[in-house]
């Protein structure tokens, strides 16, 4: 009985040459280039084998096939194929739940033994559990997530340093994490009251440990990207049924419940304003001061050594922040001071301070007003010069990542056309009615192919390590 084998690939001349290979081989073949249209015969025919481009008009959508083929077929076959020569340490990722794969151009004999093995009864079974939905895979897994969230937020020397207790740094996870598997399970739309008081009990806790605003924000985002990365990890083993509304449902929910937290972060602010400025007061990259409508009449070392001017200067009166400013922004300060009477405190702005130097010191500033008659505030500010040189490199990156897709794109385009013609040529070195001259051109020509497919393989993998 020939081996049935189903083929997927969007590049009709690698589908075909490929479809020819297998014919001649003695296989029974069905070769298709969409995702609906192999769907329509894996729900219709029966199959032994399944061969598969990984991205099938869309990056990753072999895999989609590949999950259908194992639900509905799962004594079939999985086979991968991909033209991207850097897409390999994902696959073996997931080798649990395919039976193999090949890098394009294909070795035509390796693959032809990989399908043959399976008339031979030598397949490996499959190992692939039964799938399950997202809320159960949060569930089965919240142990596993919560010791990888710790360990990425322990990357940030600053949450490293605060003293605390690896479950006082786990503080709400668990509860969280069984939370969003329970709207996941219900479709609920909104945060649960066991959720919203959660997130306000984190808030509340994260204030008194000594965590900024910022670094609660971090511990979201690091959740999320968590959460994605263990998906994607395991996908073939999650329900993609409702796989998109409930990753949808989970970014929304670690949103809602992040803003809970910070509003009720912010509500502590005020029962210790002046413990807090006083922390901020010794940070080593966080200027802090407080002015007056003309003066600043106190001021930390950080502040001090960004603007060139010694404490002795600044106990003399000698540091008028009006006059360090250029006469161009100074409506900038105008409408700060106005705020700050009205309001309390400030919108953070940009401006600039003009250093004894001569030279330009731009910085990101906000307040908030201590005392109204005499009107004082204390003040925050941030050296932007830092940030725009991460901005410099953040652009560099950009461009690297850019160049790193133009790269993986030209090797689709040169590995799928070397495909097909790899597999034309050892097609046509298998005809019976070749004269030995011309086949030792075709032998010659599959030797050239294998050269080429080697530099090109050799080019790319030194343009990525650049």
């Amino acid at each position: 009985m020939q081996t049935r084998i189903l083929c997927v690939d969007d590049d009709v001349a690698v589908l075909r040459s490929l479809e020819s290979v297998l014919v001649y081989s003695d296989f029974e073949v069905d070769a298709v280039s969409t995702v609906p249209a192999a769907l329509e015969l894996i729900n219709r025919k029966k199959y032994d084998v399944l061969l598969a481009d990984l991205n099938v008009g869309e990056a990753g959508d072999g895999f989609t096939v590949v999950s259908a083929m194992r639900r509905v077929q799962p004594d079939a076959c999985t086979f991968i194929l991909t033209g991207y020569p850097d897409i390999e340490s994902a696959i073996r990722a997931i080798r649990a739940q395919v039976d193999n794969y090949f890098a394009k151009p294909l070795n035509v004999p390796e693959l032809l033994s990989a399908i043959s093995e399976t008339r031979s009864g030598k397949r490996i079974p499959s190992r692939l559990a039964a799938p399950m939905k997202l809320c159960e895979f949060v569930r089965t897994h919240g142990a596993a997530l919560c010791e990888r969230w710790l360990e990425a937020t322990l990357k940030d020397p600053e949450v490293a340093a605060l003293k605390l207790s690896r479950e006082d740094r786990l503080d709400h996870m668990p509860t969280l994490l069984e939370e969003l598997a329970r709207a996941m399970e219900d479709s609920a739309d909104f945060l649960s009251e066991a959720m919203m008081e959660c997130a306000r009990k984190h808030g509340r806790t994260r204030y008194d440990q000594g965590y900024t605003i910022p670094q609660v924000v971090a511990e979201a985002r690091v959740l999320q990207q968590v959460l994605s990365s263990a998906i994607q990890r395991d996908l073939l083993s999650i329900d993609l049924s409702a796989l998109v509304p409930d990753t949808f449902r989970i970014g929304e929910f670690v949103e809602a419940a992040l803003e809970t937290s910070v509003r009720a972060y912010q509500a502590q602010i005020p029962r210790s304003l002046q413990a807090s400025i006083s922390l901020l007061y010794k940070s080593p990259h966080l200027g802090v001061a407080i002015a007056n409508e003309n003066h600043i009449i106190d001021a930390n070392d950080a502040l001090l050594m960004m603007i060139q001017y010694t404490r002795e200067q600044m106990m003399a009166g000698e540091i008028d922040w009006l006059e360090m400013t250029p006469k161009e922004i100074r409506n900038r300060d105008i409408n700060a001071v106005e705020q700050i009477r009205e309001y309390g405190a400030c919108v953070p702005f940009e401006k600039e301070f003009i250093l004894p130097d001569g030279s330009r010191l731009p910085f990101l500033v906000g307040a908030v007003r201590l005392t109204t008659e005499p009107l004082q505030w204390a003040v925050y500010i941030v050296n932007l010069l830092e940030q725009r040189k991460l901005t410099t490199v953040e652009r560099k990156v950009r461009e690297w990542e850019s160049r790193h897709a133009i790269i993986n794109h030209l090797a689709h385009e040169i590995n799928n056309p070397l495909a097909a013609l790899m597999f034309t040529v050892h097609l046509m070195g298998t005809h019976s009615d070749l004269s030995n001259d011309i086949r030792e051109l075709v032998s010659n020509a599959e030797e050239m192919l294998q050269r080429v497919a080697a530099v090109v393989k050799q080019v790319l993998a030194e343009s990525q390590g650049e």
